[in-house]
């Protein structure tokens, strides 16, 4: 656009002053508005600063495999590197694996349009995931709390996994449990109790407690090699009945 504007005003300038001007001062003239196009082309170009985007997520997190997508408007290449930054195809697609520390910096080397070089640094935070905390029916805080349910929604109860704070869309998918009541522990298998414990539930007065421990879990859609601490663990106490 501005191309076009400057090339509108050189030809109503010469379309203008043709009577006023030596063929000498026209071509000075025309010159002078080249060069005012070429130094507008490049400010163009150098102040288009590389684009970096982390995919759901506004940092990156410690022991994870995050992907990020890096591109460089008007640049006829480009060449990114970072500790623990893995290219994965030619469209600007990566993945990033930070180690210690609390920020991690992306180095982007361009070449532009108009033959220069330019170089750019991106800072992203790095962040460590939070440990799984355990729940059942979708509550549940650590060992911060007790989780206050009736006999009826503890026999019913589903066992899950959750990270706080984590946006990632990923699944967690438990495969089993343990369950310490009455000064015995029992095994499970699943994400559900079943009716193996039913009369013993039955039998547990208001304010009983019990402990949902050891949950055994796996993570659907995670890139392989993701290191996690084990969840904690359930703590729940008996709520009275209505």
């Amino acid at each position: 656009m501005k191309r076009l504007v400057l090339f509108l005003s050189l030809l109503f300038l010469l379309q203008s002053c043709k009577s006023s001007y030596s063929k000498t001062e026209l071509l000075k003239e025309s010159k002078a508005l080249k060069e005012r196009i070429k130094k507008l082309e490049t400010a163009d170009t150098v102040n288009k600063e590389a684009a970096l985007e982390l995919k759901k997520m506004n940092v990156v997190y410690r022991g994870v495999a995050n992907p990020i997508y890096i591109s460089k408007p008007n640049a006829v290449s480009f060449e990114a590197t970072a500790s623990g930054l893995r290219k994965l195809d030619s469209l600007g697609n990566y993945y990033l694996s930070p180690g210690t520390g609390r920020t991690v910096d992306i180095t982007i080397k361009s070449k532009l349009k108009n033959g220069d070089s330019l170089t750019e640094t991106k800072t992203l935070r790095i962040k460590d995931i939070s440990a799984p905390i355990g729940i059942i029916n979708g509550i549940g805080c650590g060992n911060k709390c007790e989780v206050l349910l009736k006999k009826d929604e503890l026999t019913r109860g589903k066992i899950g996994v959750k990270v706080n704070e984590f946006l990632f869309s990923w699944e967690f998918k438990v495969s089993g449990f343990k369950i310490h009541l009455k000064g015995k522990t029992y095994d499970f298998e699943g994400n559900h109790l079943d009716n193996s414990l039913e009369q013993e539930i039955q039998n547990l007065k208001e304010d009983d407690r019990l402990v949902i421990f050891d949950i055994k879990f796996k993570i659907v859609g995670a890139p392989s090699g993701i290191r996690y601490k084990n969840p904690s663990p359930i703590l729940i106490r008996i709520a009275e009945d209505n």
